[in-house]
């Protein structure tokens, strides 16, 4: 499983806190479903020890992969509204090979499902996060090695890593997480881009000829332009700091949407080594904390769909919502 991803946390002028994220992966969307989960639901923690469960407190929805006893969520929203979502993580990850006595010790692909059902806030994810112990299990026979952001309506945003240190938590973060390297690392390299801006850059002289820009975008000239985990962190962190917010949540989630196309990875320019398969944008999804909405727009159908978790917060069963692949066009004519 590889979640080759893009996210970012937002707010609009209205102050509607929002969360959004690219779903990048080699393969198609088939074993995913936008899903419910009711309160006090079951929750398998690994997936080869059925003893080892919990109850949720909390009903979200969000896009999940099933084929597991639990859905292993890469996002989602719970109707306290805390957000959270999980990105692919390789060559930094690492996990324990066993479990530790009174952890919590947990396959890290139901970490979002568990944190969503147990935590209404941020402040409580970080005390939640002292009794969690990551279990190095496969899922689907394959390693998964992720990161988590969370944001909730404080606006504050944290980044969740777990490493050969131990869990790294960076409180207070930008907002913004693609992949590999660590957030940290990404932060830092952001020092390479001093100067970005979106202004244009002033005529200046050089030895005696006058030089002036040819076109409108000077002041971005530096930003890489690749699908890179680093070059999309770049992209996103400058595309967070200028771009104009959404007056209400509507607006927000459009202007949102319509900001993720500088890192959706179009299919055909990732190709497998060895297949003839792309990692490419399959999903792009954005939640808003106080209207408890989940919203997605898919690679095949371009329209913005929603699910308002607050019609569906009271439900008793797991509810399950197909993904609308054929592209809904609007004549009109």
């Amino acid at each position: 499983m590889k979640f080759d991803c893009s996210s970012f946390s937002w707010f609009t002028k209205d102050n509607k806190h929002l969360l959004g994220r690219t779903y990048d992966e080699f393969g198609d969307l088939r074993k995913n479903k936008i899903v419910v989960i009711p309160r006090n639901y079951k929750i398998n923690l690994e997936i080869n020890n059925y003893n080892n469960i919990c109850y949720g407190i909390y009903s979200f929805v969000g896009m999940a992969v099933l084929g597991l006893n639990t859905p292993i969520f890469t996002d989602g929203i719970n109707e306290k509204g805390l957000m959270g979502a999980l990105l692919y993580y390789p060559g930094f990850a690492h996990y324990n090979s066993k479990s530790i006595k009174n952890a919590i010790n947990i396959n890290p692909g139901f970490f979002i499902t568990y944190i969503l059902s147990k935590c209404a806030t941020i402040n409580e994810v970080l005390i939640e996060i002292n009794n969690i112990n990551f279990i190095n299990e496969l899922v689907f026979g394959e390693e998964i090695p992720v990161h988590y952001i969370f944001s909730d309506r404080s606006g504050e945003s944290i980044i969740i890593e777990p490493d050969k240190r131990g869990i790294s938590v960076y409180r207070n973060s930008m907002g913004v997480l693609t992949n590999s390297p660590s957030y940290f690392w990404q932060i830092q390299n952001l020092r390479n881009y001093l100067g970005i801006t979106n202004v244009p850059r002033q005529p200046q002289t050089v030895v005696n000829y006058q030089i002036s820009q040819f076109g409108e975008g000077t002041g971005g000239l530096g930003l890489p332009g690749d699908y890179t985990p680093v070059s999309r962190f770049v992209r996103l962190a400058f595309l967070k700091q200028f771009a104009v917010q959404g007056e209400n949540e509507v607006e927000g989630i459009t202007k949102m949407l319509r900001n993720f196309a500088s890192v959706e990875i179009p299919e055909g320019i990732i190709k497998d080594l060895n297949k003839p398969n792309y990692v490419q944008t399959l999903c792009t999804s954005c939640m808003c904390s106080e209207s408890l909405i989940y919203y997605f727009k898919l690679s095949c159908n371009s329209r913005i769909n929603a699910i308002n978790l607050e019609h569906e917060k009271n439900n008793k069963q797991v509810k399950c919502f197909n993904l609308p692949l054929k592209e809904d066009i609007l004549f009109l004519n």
